[in-house]
């Protein structure tokens, strides 16, 4: 539900007239385009209750300010009249950025030019390979919290995202399958855990989160899921989402030398970790299977996990 009220108190403290206000998106935060008091097009983020704390959003804010200052492509936080990157009304946190224009990764079938897709998912892997390489030499405030996407995280008792093998929807033999999935990813990314890179990650380039421009630059935006992680995580989120895609091979070969031309990256268990993502999504629809086409996203999420399986191949013995 929109509250028309706080919305009015949080575009005053960026000094924003509220006929200028767009909502543009009504997912997990409530986000607006805008224009701030001097005419700069910017985005008015009212964050969701209880995912992410104070210490967390203002980490990001910093994190972002700093990404900006290192020449990585993302939006820059926008102070309020206060002075402050975070305002707290009512309960609810507020954050600006600034706009950045361009078209998502899901339209990158709108390029008829085959070179200059290639080009796209190079300079994606690329931007994230800079971002990991600036994160790694940032000195973090003292302050700095983020979330940890570890292998508790991702595949212990209590992920980020919910028990994934406890999703409502799934047949007993599924449960089964899923905990043997799960447990094989366990001990896997435990007997590897010395050959994975460590550290702040997007941890979300799926489509709508990822713009590129007339010039194939790659932007990287919402950074709300953001936190410390493995490197080789963003990659897999981003692949993920093109597995279905009858290019999906030569995407995953764009993306990763544009990485490996700017970082280097251990990359032997890529496909673990795009099965390791699949889960993830399993779990985030359980709390949101009761919501429009919950249902529907909540099987293809299911089915996702088992199509990810045998369209790479994966057998747990080679590893």
């Amino acid at each position: 539900m929109i509250d028309n009220a706080l919305l009015r108190k949080a575009l005053t403290l960026w000094g924003i007239e509220d006929k200028k206000c767009e909502l543009i998106a009504f997912r997990e935060n409530l986000t607006y385009k805008t224009f701030n008091n001097i005419g700069i097009q910017v985005v008015l983020r009212i964050h969701r209750k209880n995912y992410s704390s104070k210490k967390e959003i203002n980490s990001e804010l910093n994190w972002l300010q700093a990404l900006n200052q290192g020449n990585i492509n993302v939006p820059k936080p926008v102070k309020s009249i206060n002075n402050k990157l975070l305002e707290i009304i009512d309960g609810r946190y507020i954050s600006v950025l600034t706009w950045i224009n361009g078209k998502h990764l899901s339209e990158i079938n709108t390029i008829d030019n085959s070179t200059s897709k290639d080009k796209v998912f190079y300079n994606l892997g690329k931007e994230l390979a800079k971002l990991h390489k600036f994160s790694d030499h940032w000195i973090k405030p003292d302050n700095f919290y983020k979330r940890e996407w570890n292998i508790n995280g991702l595949v212990g008792e209590n992920p980020i995202w919910d028990k994934f093998w406890e999703n409502p929807k799934l047949s007993n033999k599924q449960i089964k399958e899923m905990l043997f999935l799960k447990d094989q990813c366990y001990i896997i990314l435990n007997n590897n855990i010395d050959d994975l890179d460590y550290g702040l990650i997007h941890a979300d380039a799926v489509r709508d989160n990822v713009l590129f421009q007339n010039n194939l630059k790659v932007n990287l935006i919402d950074f709300d899921d953001s936190g410390f992680g493995f490197r080789i995580f963003d990659l897999a989120t981003t692949l993920l989402h093109f597995i279905n895609d009858k290019n999906f091979y030569k995407i995953k070969d764009k993306l990763t030398k544009g990485y490996l031309d700017t970082n280097y990256l251990n990359l032997k268990l890529i496909n673990i970790f795009i099965l390791v993502r699949s889960f993830t999504y399993v779990g985030w629809n359980i709390k949101r299977i009761e919501e429009p086409g919950g249902i529907a996203r909540n099987k293809k999420y299911i089915n996702n996990v088992f199509n990810v399986v045998k369209k790479l191949d994966i057998q747990f013995n080679i590893y």
